[in-house]
């Protein structure tokens, strides 16, 4: 029954996504015969996101004299995220360096009273988080390649509660301070080319021949030459964006013009020139096929403080714990890009990873209670698979949907513990299926309403027991784009 209700899910998205109203293509050409000429990108985007409830249930009792019931409760949180992402494209040498900032905070609030008890609860957190990634690539003639790069998370988290019972109240406080570092070196073969900027060529295309301002039908090879005009144009920054866009504009006319393309220069001409200029190339496309084994150490660092605070009595009672691991990851894995034709994308991620960690914790507690330092060792072997598809019916919509299968069987033993005498190492195994889509609309060139379902199964074995689960979730985001 659980897989009718999938495929019909899936089913019902791609015929809502036929429904759509998309133009006649009347130019053909592949994009996975594209390339890009050297190119410099840059990118600076804002996420906003929001989401809260509140209830009140009150019960009035019909005898006289008798206590009303009620319950309220609410909760608010959002968050923000800054993206800042640059890539440096050559034929010989891919560099990529993204830094991103997260802000985020939540807040509730809960009532009871039924039974004449006077319960309260309320909490309060806030994060934030900065993430900066660098990876450089270099290639040979045979699209063999050499890749290095690292990257360091920091993440802070505090969290305040305070519970009430009639006259008793606690306060509690979590703290918690987390520091991640790693390194990667890898070699592969392949290379995924970017190709949105060929499409966007072709949405010019389209539209202007649509209107009757092209003079001929272009050969491949002259939309090929557009297409990297397109790349190159773009490479160029202003201060003014304003005379940036005249610049751009001005580039591609000229392209027309040298290649007497053109019935007519009018307004409409340039309208359009201009609308899908800003708009034609919102979305990524990829076209090629990548395979890497990479070697990946790491270092993580976990702080973390509790504290409670009982008022009547009056006391704190507080825990700190320290929690360290080293260890190192081996991937191989496989990427594909397929531009099947100019609305529809295929796409397959595969990966194969183990990893090995080596756990310190220590704990320290108000009582001076005393707990010998821990070590533990756990090691991984995972398995993932992935395939999606998209469409793009037109310069300001896209689509997907797609299924993603991961295996994970895990080994861990505790050096400390008496526990694992008869069984040094105890093993987990999980696996979960995961069913989503995805909707992308551009309401200008610089920002974006998006919206994304999903459904997933899990299973897993543990020692002791096994657990199913299915759950689903869909969310609702809001991005800006400063350039």
């Amino acid at each position: 029954m659980k897989k009718k209700i999938s495929t019909g899910f899936m089913f019902c998205f791609f015929l809502a996504v036929l429904s759509f109203n998309t133009s006649a293509q009347e130019f053909k050409y592949d994009l996975n015969k594209y390339f890009t000429p050297d190119i410099v990108r840059n990118s600076l985007d804002l996420n906003f996101n929001s989401n809260g409830n509140f209830e009140n249930n009150t019960s009035q009792p019909t005898t006289p004299g008798d206590p009303h019931d009620s319950i309220s409760s609410s909760n608010l949180s959002g968050s923000i995220q800054s993206i800042f992402r640059t890539t440096n494209n050559t034929r010989k040498h891919i560099t990529d360096f993204s830094l991103i900032g997260n802000l985020s905070g939540y807040t509730s609030s809960n009532k009871d009273n039924r039974n004449q008890n006077n319960v309260k609860n309320t909490g309060n957190d806030a994060s934030e988080s900065i993430n900066p990634t660098y990876t450089s690539t270099l290639y040979n003639l045979k699209k063999q390649f050499i890749r290095f790069g690292g990257s360091l998370n920091f993440y802070n988290y505090n969290e305040i509660k305070t519970n009430e019972y009639n006259s008793n109240k606690t306060k509690s406080n979590n703290d918690q301070l987390f520091f991640n570092a790693n390194v990667s070196i890898g070699i592969g073969v392949g290379r995924i080319e970017q190709v949105a900027d060929a499409r966007q060529a072709i949405y010019i295309l389209e539209e202007l021949s649509k209107k009757g301002v092209l003079s001929r039908h272009l050969s491949d090879d002259e939309i090929f030459k557009l297409s990297q005009q397109v790349s190159r144009v773009k490479n160029k920054r202003f201060l003014d964006s304003r005379l940036h866009l005249i610049d751009e504009i001005s580039s591609i006319d000229s392209f027309f013009v040298a290649n007497n393309l053109l019935n007519k220069q009018d307004a409409t001409y340039f309208t359009t020139l201009n609308d899908l200029w800003q708009n034609g190339a919102n979305f990524s496309r990829g076209s090629g096929h990548v395979f890497q084994i990479n070697l990946m150490p790491f270092m993580d660092i976990n702080t973390r403080k509790n504290q409670t605070t009982f008022f009547m009595p009056d006391s704190i009672y507080w825990n700190k714990s320290n929690l360290s691991s080293k260890g190192a990851y081996v991937t191989l894995s496989y990427n594909y890009e397929k531009a099947v034709n100019l609305n529809w994308q295929h796409s397959v991620d595969a990966r194969l990873w183990g990893s090995s960690y080596l756990y310190n914790q220590s704990v320290a507690y108000s009582t001076d209670q005393l707990q010998e330092p821990t070590k533990s060792n756990q090691s991984n072997l995972n398995l993932s698979g992935k395939y999606s598809i998209g469409y793009y019916p037109n310069t300001r919509t896209y689509l997907t949907a797609g299924i993603t299968q991961y295996f994970q069987v895990s080994y861990a033993k505790n050096y400390d513990s008496t526990i694992f005498d008869s069984k040094p190492w105890q093993k987990q195994f999980s696996s979960t299926t995961e069913l989503n889509c995805s909707v992308y609309y551009y309401i200008s060139s610089q920002l974006r309403l998006s919206g994304s379902a999903s459904l997933r199964k899990y299973y897993s074995e543990y020692p002791l027991y096994n657990n199913n689960r299915l759950n689903g979730s869909f969310s609702a985001n809001l991005s800006y784009s400063f350039f």
